[in-house]
């Protein structure tokens, strides 16, 4: 497996334990393969083994020298026991002390070194592994914050810093419990950003220890992408490291866990079908009181909530307040929006200013500018109240006030950036309750689908009601005010908001709706006007239509590019590329 996707798959959410061989092996290679025999057949696919010379660790007057002697492994050992991890498909990381051990590493096919916190200090000897290009585990326990950011000031103003995980902890044979912080993870995380680092866990607690299984868990709450575990055989037999060891069993058990208790810290994307079954379960609906006379207005006194066996609906008690009810109700009846007094209004989105294609708007097929061409489609819906044209003060785009004007529709002018903001200010000046969302690109969006889209909308009572199954450049949204609103508010980059739909398509934010369609057609049709070849493409269509058939439908254009797929070819190899940035805006909330 290529390095970047290992490091890629080191997140919380996926739960990575590297399995600590340590020195519990006691430099015998039959332990070591029983080792690796224990980790293969656990949860994980990461094993550590640390390799050394005894000179490498201490000098040879050290009291401990004859201990490392004894421990180490030879290098045609240490080349068979990764010969045999790799056939378990077990990928190895080895703790490396020096050059020597490094370049026996090399031969082992690691896919990672772990440098010990000991030689947090010995920056050339960091920097030439870092050189390998492999996946770095850089021990800091024990370190001054000085030293850890002068290491990585270096390694980066050097282009050094790829592929690195801090890892906290120490190791006191065992370490007491007390002494593990799980907020150091956190913290290193926030102010070692700018290094594009990543921080995993070393947990040292005794692993007899209830906690030992528990600590890991913990470490991927806070935020570590990788936890270090020490592992042996059996606790019974004290082999060398077992302070901090879980027996096999115990190991294989937490890595486990590990795996499926970590997928629970992913970002939650959308509602289950588990919350969607609770909703409908248990939230209550709004309910008359008593009998509410037409045009009299909703308050506190006059509703209630119950639970009721129909589909509920997301209005609240602060959103109908003061609304007015546009026919007889009779007491202890549900209400939905559709009975109540509703302004459904388009608000179309454009501006002249362009980098793909500008001035497209007033751009001219047929002797009508194109933003005119979609204000004549939306003009054919049934169910709107009005239209609104919500350009930007820009000076350009007095043009399109003017065009606004001709055509006897409404016009706002505001921010060119924050299109949301734009659209909600244009909604409130025309006093609407509802938007449908039209972009001035889509100069084929579809009256009929809107209509559905609208009746759809009032009667489930919904945030947001979008269409699905669309050509490109057809789709619509249909909004709630109160919904632009929390927009507006609460969105992290207003300068996002040109993408909308990626933000109001959500159902953990919004009670969203769909509205499908029975279309059946080409994916690879687009229907938007954003390059001079997708202009090429509407003047075929309007060419073909719009003076015989002036009210023709999608379908009927569905209809003509079945039996004229060169038409298709125009413009569909043209792609929009959008940046992760912009779609995955987030809100506040």
């Amino acid at each position: 497996m290529k390095t970047s996707k290992i490091y890629e798959n080191f997140l919380p959410e996926n739960g990575k334990i590297i399995a600590e061989t340590a020195c519990n092996h006691g430099g015998k290679i039959v332990r070591l393969f029983k080792l690796i025999d224990s980790v293969s057949k656990s949860n994980t696919n990461l094993i550590k083994f640390q390799v050394f010379l005894p000179e490498e660790r201490v000098n040879k007057n050290h009291k401990e020298y004859e201990k490392y002697n004894m421990l180490s492994i030879s290098e045609k050992n240490w080349i068979k026991a990764s010969n045999y991890a790799l056939k378990k498909d077990l990928i190895i990381f080895a703790d490396v002390f020096g050059e020597k051990s490094l370049e026996i590493s090399k031969k082992m096919n690691v896919s990672g070194y772990k440098i010990h916190s000991g030689d947090l200090l010995n920056s050339n000897f960091i920097f030439n592994v870092t050189k390998t290009n492999k996946i770095i585990l850089l021990g800091v326990g024990g370190s001054h914050r000085k030293e850890i950011v002068e290491l990585l000031e270096y390694l980066k103003k050097n282009n050094q810093n790829k592929y690195l995980i801090l890892m906290p902890g120490i190791q006191t044979f065992p370490t007491p419990l007390e002494i593990h912080c799980l907020d150091e993870i956190r913290e290193l995380k926030e102010k070692y950003l700018r290094f594009k680092v990543k921080v995993g866990f070393a947990d040292h607690v005794a692993g007899d220890k209830q906690e030992a299984s528990i600590l890991p868990l913990m470490a991927f709450a806070s935020g570590a992408c990788l936890v270090e575990k020490h592992i042996t055989i059996d606790r019974k037999n004290k082999w060398v490291d077992y302070e901090s060891s879980l027996d096999k069993e115990n190991f294989k058990n937490l890595t486990i866990l590990s795996t499926n208790l970590c997928k629970l810290l992913l970002k939650k994307k959308n509602f289950t079908k588990h919350e969607v079954h609770y909703r409908k379960e248990f939230k209550k609906s709004v309910f008359s009181k008593h009998a509410i006379k037409k045009s009299s207005k909703i308050n506190f006194n006059n509703i209630c909530f119950k639970k009721t066996s129909s589909l509920n609906n997301s209005l609240s008690s602060l959103s109908i307040k003061n609304r007015r009810v546009n026919s007889n109700i009779k007491s202890e009846s549900k209400i939905n929006i559709n009975n109540l007094v509703n302004k459904v209004g388009a608000v179309i989105v454009v501006r002249c200013s362009g980098e793909r294609l500008p001035n497209k708007a007033i751009v001219k097929i047929q002797g009508r500018e194109t933003i005119a061409l979609l204000i004549d489609r939306i003009k054919k819906c049934k169910y709107l109240d009005c239209i609104i044209l919500a350009t930007s003060i820009q000076k350009e785009d007095v043009q399109l006030e003017k065009i606004a004007k001709r055509e006897k529709i409404g016009i706002y002018r505001g921010s060119i950036d924050n299109v949301v903001q734009r659209i909600y200010l244009a909604a409130k000046k025309y006093n609407l309750d509802h938007v449908v969302r039209v972009t001035g690109d889509d100069v084929l969006r579809d009256e009929l689908m809107i209509d559905k889209a609208i009746l759809s909308h009032l009667k489930s009572s919904s945030d947001v009601t979008i269409t699905k199954n669309m050509p490109y450049g057809t789709s619509t949204e249909i909004i709630s005010i109160d919904t632009l609103k929390k927009v507006v508010k609460y969105i992290q980059v207003p300068q996002n908001s040109e993408y909308l739909e990626y933000i109001i398509d959500n159902k953990v934010y919004f009670n969203v709706n769909y509205i499908y369609s029975k279309y059946t057609f080409d994916k690879t049709i687009r229907m938007a006007l954003k390059y001079k070849e997708d202009l090429l493409f509407f003047n075929k269509i309007f060419n073909k239509f719009y003076k015989q058939h002036p009210n023709f439908t999608i379908q009927d254009v569905l209809d003509y590019l079945k039996s004229n797929n060169k038409i298709i070819k125009i413009n569909n190899y043209k792609k929009d590329k959008l940046k992760k940035s912009l779609i995955n805006t987030k809100l506040n909330f």
